[in-house]
């Protein structure tokens, strides 16, 4: 092999592997927050089109049981009742700004949430 080839290949190895490093970046978030009204299909699906675009994964979690936050169906067998706490655990690469977006659904809509 050529000295050029070497050195073309020992600079772009480098570079390859801290990107893939940075798109590899997994974030883990979890958080609790109180049901104020019973929640209807109207919620969740609301919850639901907020978290699709994300590429986290989404669990909603209440009294031992724990759902796909990404499913309506899902979120409609959780059913807590008023005044109970779920957490919501976000796991991927944008799962702050998935969090943000579940902070932003719950101060918009708190009568609902």
């Amino acid at each position: 092999m050529s000295r050029t080839i070497e050195a073309i290949m020992r600079h772009m190895a480098p570079a390859a592997s801290r990107a893939t490093h940075q798109s590899k970046r997994v974030e883990k978030l979890e958080k609790e927050i109180t049901v104020k009204k019973r929640r209807y299909v109207w919620a969740e699906s609301r919850f639901v089109r907020t978290m699709l675009p994300f590429h986290s994964n989404v669990r909603v979690g209440y009294n031992g049981t724990e759902v796909d936050g990404k499913s309506v169906l899902d979120l409609m067998t959780l059913a807590p009742p008023e005044g109970t706490k779920v957490w919501i655990r976000i796991q991927g690469p944008d799962a702050a700004n998935a969090m943000h977006a579940v902070d932003q659904l719950v101060q918009s809509r708190s009568d609902d949430v």
